[in-house]
């Protein structure tokens, strides 16, 4: 009975060990030593037959890793990057509303600052269809 307790509390102390090795390893973003961008957008939303539904001025604030090759939105790991460089950024990315779903295609041109991104919006009520939207913009560092 000694022996049995013995294996299992040496079972859950390796267990444990094996854990806090995993967890030591995890990648912890330090957004402090990250540069800060800023892209004042304007977005142009279209409906089915390619008439302006709306127009809208919005920023985005991005987080860029240089040393990882990693994008945030502000805090948010963007997941879907197909190409990251110094010259540029491009990435797709999904959001999601009470009434729609986004999907965008976005390239950040670091040599010129210009942002340009095309999406897809697929509205919840069919009465909307399905709309995109075309956004051009310019970025700076505010860090």
């Amino acid at each position: 009975n000694t022996g049995m307790k013995n294996k299992v509390f040496y079972i859950f102390i390796s267990l444990i060990c094996l854990s806090l090795k995993v967890f030591a390893d995890a990648y912890v973003p330090d957004f402090d030593t990250m540069q800060t961008y800023k892209c004042e957008i304007k977005e142009t939303i279209y409906n089915q037959d390619n008439s302006i539904s709306s127009e809208n001025n919005i920023f985005r604030i991005f987080k860029l890793d240089d040393e990882n090759s990693k994008l945030y939105l502000q805090k948010e790991p963007l997941s879907k990057v197909s190409y990251y460089g110094l010259d540029k950024i491009e990435f797709d990315m999904q959001s999601m509303t009470d009434d729609c779903i986004i999907m965008s295609h976005t390239i950040i041109n670091r040599s010129s600052n210009e942002y340009s991104s095309n999406s897809v919006i697929t509205y919840d009520n069919p009465i909307f269809g399905v709309r995109h939207s075309k956004s051009v913009g310019t970025c700076k560092i505010i860090n």
